[in-house]
């Protein structure tokens, strides 16, 4: 067996992506977000998704629904951008992003788009019909190109 060579540089993050929904897993992923991109004076990218297969079909199909679940997740992204500078994150955006899947959207969209070097989701959601983000942790986890955290609080 070879020897081990311990001998290596940890990642310093440059652009860190939380995935951000109305769950306590979400703003565990919030928090561990927060705490990387201090710890790497890195760049906070906090998104959201709106999944269009959580819309009724009904809903789907009116206009003013998907306005107004939009306008109600920027106003979440604000409400978190702004807690981000109240912890001392230096350089925070957001960024919205809809899609059939919440996972699909953070990898194929946002990602991309932002040049993150690290993705970090919450573990599950239950609450709200912001379900989709922890519920595609395992996905983000398997498929992301770049290094993935999925952030679980115990209770």
């Amino acid at each position: 067996m070879s020897e081990l060579n311990l001998n290596i540089e940890p990642l310093q993050f440059k652009n860190v992506v939380v995935g951000v929904d109305e769950s306590e897993q979400g703003y565990f992923a919030l928090a561990n977000a927060i705490h990387q991109a201090k710890e790497d004076d890195a760049n906070l990218i906090i998104a959201s998704v709106l999944e269009m297969g959580d819309l009724s079909t009904i809903d789907a199909l009116h206009l003013g629904v998907i306005k107004e679940k939009r306008a109600e997740i920027e106003d979440h992204l604000a409400k978190y951008k702004a807690y981000a500078e109240s912890q001392g994150t230096k350089h925070v955006s957001t960024i919205f992003a809809d899609g059939a899947k919440a996972g699909e959207a953070l990898l194929q969209e946002v990602v991309p788009k932002v040049h993150a070097d690290l993705i970090i989701v919450g573990a599950h959601s239950r609450d709200g019909f912001w379900e989709s983000l922890g519920s595609q942790a395992a996905y983000i986890a398997r498929h992301a190109k770049i290094s993935s955290m999925v952030a679980r609080k115990a209770n």
